[in-house]
C-alpha cells in the first residue's frame, strides 16, 4: 500500500493544483472587481462552476493515476459536483460584495474552491478503494495538523463510504489513502497514537464533538496548528 513517499507525491500534486486554481481565480477577479456587486456576483456564478469542473476533473484524474500506480488496481473516477451546491457557495461568498470589505469575496471563494476541487480527487480514491474492497484512512500533513483532521485521522482505516470523504475543510492537506490492513500504514503515521490523543481529550470533555475538539486544542499546543495557548 502507499508508502510515505508515495503519499507525499499525491500531496504535492494537490498543492500544485491549489496554487494554479487560486492564481487563476485571483487573475480573473482582478478583471471584474470594479464592476457593480450584482455584475460581479453574476459573473462569478458562471465562472466558478466552470473553474471547479475543469480543475476538479484534473484532481480526479491525478488521483486515479496515483491509485493505479500505487495500488495496481482498477479505478473509478468521481463525477463533477452538483452545480446547485456550487452556486449556493458562490452566492454566500458573494455576500461580501455588499459589505465594507468586498475584497473578502476572493478569500472566501479560494477556500471553497480548494475544498471542492480536492473533494473530487478524494472521492476518486474512495470510490476506487470501494471498487477493490479496500477501506481508506486520512493521512495528515507534516508535524502539525488541525484538531478536526487529527480526530478523523485517529479513527484509522474505518472509512468505506463516499460521503465520508466530504468531511473536509478548505485548505485541508490531508491525503485519503487506501489501506489493506491495520499494519499497512505509511511511515511515520501512527493512528493508535492519534487515538490516544483523542481519548485524552474525550475524557476531559463534556462528550460533545465541539468540546472534544476544544480540549484537544488546549492539550496539544505542539501538535495542532489551531491550538489554544492558555
Amino acid at each position: 500500500m502507499p508508502t510515505r513517499a508515495e503519499v507525499e507525491v499525491l500531496r504535492t500534486a494537490q498543492t500544485e493544483l491549489t496554487r494554479l486554481v487560486q492564481a487563476e481565480l485571483a487573475d480573473f477577479y482582478s478583471t471584474i472587481r470594479n464592476q457593480t456587486p450584482e455584475v460581479v456576483r453574476s459573473t462569478l456564478l458562471e465562472f466558478i462552476p466552470a473553474l471547479v469542473d475543469e480543475y476538479g476533473s484534473v484532481a480526479a484524474t491525478v488521483s486515479a493515476e496515483w491509485f493505479e500506480a500505487t495500488v495496481g488496481a482498477q479505478v473509478a473516477l468521481a463525477g463533477p459536483l452538483p452545480r446547485e451546491a456550487l452556486e449556493r457557495g458562490v452566492r454566500y461568498s458573494a455576500g461580501h460584495l455588499w459589505t465594507a470589505q468586498p475584497e473578502l469575496v476572493t478569500n472566501s471563494l479560494a477556500i471553497k474552491v480548494d475544498k471542492w476541487i480536492k473533494e473530487q480527487g478524494r472521492e476518486t480514491i474512495v470510490l476506487s478503494s470501494a471498487r477493490n474492497d479496500l477501506n481508506w484512512a486520512r493521512i495528515p500533513a507534516g508535524r502539525k495538523t488541525c484538531a478536526f483532521c487529527l480526530m478523523l485521522a485517529s479513527r484509522g482505516a474505518v472509512y468505506g463510504t463516499q460521503n465520508d470523504a466530504k468531511k473536509s475543510h478548505g485548505n485541508c492537506r490531508c491525503i485519503v489513502s487506501p489501506i489493506r490492513s491495520e499494519d499497512d500504514w505509511p511511515e511515520g503515521h501512527d493512528p493508535d497514537e492519534l487515538y490516544e490523543i483523542y481519548q485524552r481529550a474525550a475524557h476531559a470533555s463534556n462528550g460533545s464533538a465541539e468540546d472534544i475538539l476544544a480540549q484537544m486544542r488546549r492539550q496539544n499546543p505542539d501538535l495542532l496548528n489551531d491550538a489554544v495557548i492558555e
